[in-house]
């Protein structure tokens, strides 16, 4: 909102210096008719409960940079069952989905486009108790793999590793756990479980159990999670893509520039955080730690933040209809963008 109202302010004084006449009476007029104007409205579908893992966009809204951009934001979360679907009929304007739900969407006929890169690495890992000494994606034969269900970053994460090893699905003992991966490796229901990088192995290290992680972006590049909207949003409402996507990375710097900063609007968006115990919130802290490097790169250090890199479209599209989870073909340069970060 006082980017809205400097501007308005410089105008007025601009015209003014040229002897033209400004639309308002007054800068003052001016300035109270910017302050006064409503903010528009968007929700925001997120992936998951509300958690540090987001701060950018904490942060974004706690520093009125979505106010900034004339935006006020409504966050709707869910288990990422129904956001790129709920994108595509209008009923939210962003949500957050990886590459592959993207092209999966996309070849069924939903016209939504990655406008902003969230992870510049696939976070699913495979983890395991150090004393198993399973290390590489060979040492999986055999064993015992949890996931949540054939579905999900999680799923497709484990084919994508298993394409690029040459592994068969069959090679393995794959499990449907639900979204309860530590306690399942903890208690021995399973060998291996899947996760994030910056989720599961942290909860684990913090109880002291050592464990061996297998990344799958060590071995594949998939397009990862990003900022996600309609073709109709980018058509009708540009400057709200824009502003709404200039404001989060710019949370997001400023998370990485200051994580306790991060973390302390993660505690104001989150009341069951901030009222939680220190052991706890010590926790998500290590959690807030280990997901910055997963939104920079060596291209965002050329790029900027955000930004999707072709190569892992075309890997993830390639991947995808080679394994048969892609029916058809795709055309990458409408799956994505990266002109809303100039």
């Amino acid at each position: 909102m006082l980017r809205r109202m400097a501007i308005i302010l410089l105008t007025a004084l601009l015209l003014a210096a040229c002897g033209t006449a400004a639309p308002a009476s007054s800068p003052t007029t001016a300035l109270t008719a910017a302050a006064n104007q409503p903010l528009r409205e968007i929700t925001v579908a997120m992936p998951y409960i509300p958690n540090v893992q987001f701060a950018q966009f904490y942060l974004a809204d706690k520093k009125g940079y979505y106010a900034d951009e004339g935006l006020k934001i409504k966050f709707d979360y869910n288990f990422e069952t129904d956001v790129v679907q709920r994108i595509a009929q209008g009923t939210v304007q962003f949500g957050m989905a990886g590459g592959d739900s993207i092209l999966l969407a996309r070849a069924q006929g939903l016209p939504v486009v990655t406008v902003a890169t969230n992870s510049q690495h696939f976070p699913t890992v495979f983890f395991s108790k150090a004393d198993a000494n399973i290390k590489t994606p060979a040492d999986l034969k055999g064993k015992s793999v949890g996931i949540p269900g054939h579905f999900g970053a999680a799923y497709v994460g484990l084919l994508a590793l298993l394409y690029a090893n040459q592994i068969k699905e069959s090679d393995l003992n794959i499990q449907d756990i639900g979204f309860a991966q530590v306690a399942a490796l903890t208690e021995g229901k399973v060998q291996v479980a899947s996760g994030y990088g910056n989720n599961e192995p942290v909860q684990l290290d913090q109880q002291g159990i050592k464990v061996n992680v297998i990344n799958v972006a060590d071995f594949y590049p998939l397009a990862s999670d990003g900022i996600v909207t309609s073709e109709a949003q980018i058509k009708d409402q540009a400057a709200i893509v824009h502003g709404f996507v200039r404001a989060t990375l710019k949370g997001m710097q400023d998370v990485i520039a200051n994580p306790d900063e991060g973390f302390q609007a993660s505690l104001d968006a989150i009341p069951e955080l901030k009222s939680a115990d220190a052991k706890t919130q010590d926790l998500q802290r290590k959690v807030l730690q280990a997901t910055l490097p997963y939104w920079q790169s060596e291209l965002t250090k050329q790029q900027g933040l955000g930004f999707s890199d072709i190569k892992s479209w075309e890997a993830t599209h390639k991947f995808m209809r080679d394994s048969g989870l892609l029916k058809s073909d795709v055309e990458l340069s409408k799956a994505f963008t990266n002109e809303f970060l100039k």
